[in-house]
């Protein structure tokens, strides 16, 4: 809860609470799951209600997504004030830094050299006593990714789904009748990368997601 304080002269100063939460990731796919328990993590500290929850969840891989470069790393942080949450998805072209403990406890390290590529949402908590058509916050609109713009994301591995990367990108190659020279033309990759995604042996970067999420309405995460 916000406290007012005397200030130094006639006007009083406000003192609003804030926890900080951040962690830096690998860009990498394999860190997607790690990227979500942060977030559940985070988002249990928060005065949001359960939709706002989904709501900053959804942002956040959006986010993800739209920040992801070929190498480096990405920067989730969390500001969690009494009444919204505010959240930034950055991405550097340094690797994830080591963590250093300095005397005080605090940890050093984290501030690499990042790119102007950023996203910042505001949720702000829903008040059960405002009437049911009372206009909501602006800021809601630039944070709500509803369930119906991610509806294409394929959680591998779990019933119904297939259980590796290199599964699913069969599967889709056959459900849209493109070959593999086809794709990577679409996907804007070599036709040996596609070979390779195709045969298991390995899988596409963080970036690569979010063009095959164009080209196929799909993107499978671990």
């Amino acid at each position: 809860m916000a406290e007012t304080i005397p200030g130094p002269g006639e006007d009083p100063i406000q003192v609003t609470p804030v926890v900080v939460l951040l962690q830096v990731f690998p860009a990498r796919p394999s860190s997607i799951p790690d990227i979500r328990d942060f977030v559940r993590r985070c988002l249990a500290e928060s005065p949001l209600t359960e939709e706002g929850n989904r709501q900053v969840g959804e942002t956040v891989f959006r986010a993800l997504l739209d920040a992801a470069g070929p190498t480096g790393s990405i920067q989730v942080a969390f500001r969690i004030f009494p009444e919204h949450v505010e959240v930034d998805v950055l991405h550097s072209d340094n690797k994830v830094p080591t963590l250093k403990t300095a005397p005080n406890g605090t940890r050093t390290g984290l501030a690499a050299d990042r790119t102007a590529e950023s996203t910042m949402t505001t949720t702000p908590v829903a008040d059960p006593a405002a009437p049911s058509g009372a206009p909501s916050d602006t800021s809601v609109a630039a944070a709500a990714r509803t369930a119906d713009e991610l509806a294409g994301v394929v959680p591998l591995g779990t019933p119904g789904h297939p259980d590796t990367f290199a599964d699913w990108m069969s599967t889709a190659l056959r459900r849209e009748g493109l070959t593999q020279e086809a794709a990577a033309r679409m996907l804007g990759v070599s036709v040996k990368t596609v070979s390779r995604w195709v045969g298991g042996a390995t899988e596409p970067r963080m970036r690569d997601l979010r063009r095959i999420q164009e080209v196929f309405g799909e993107v499978p995460i671990t």
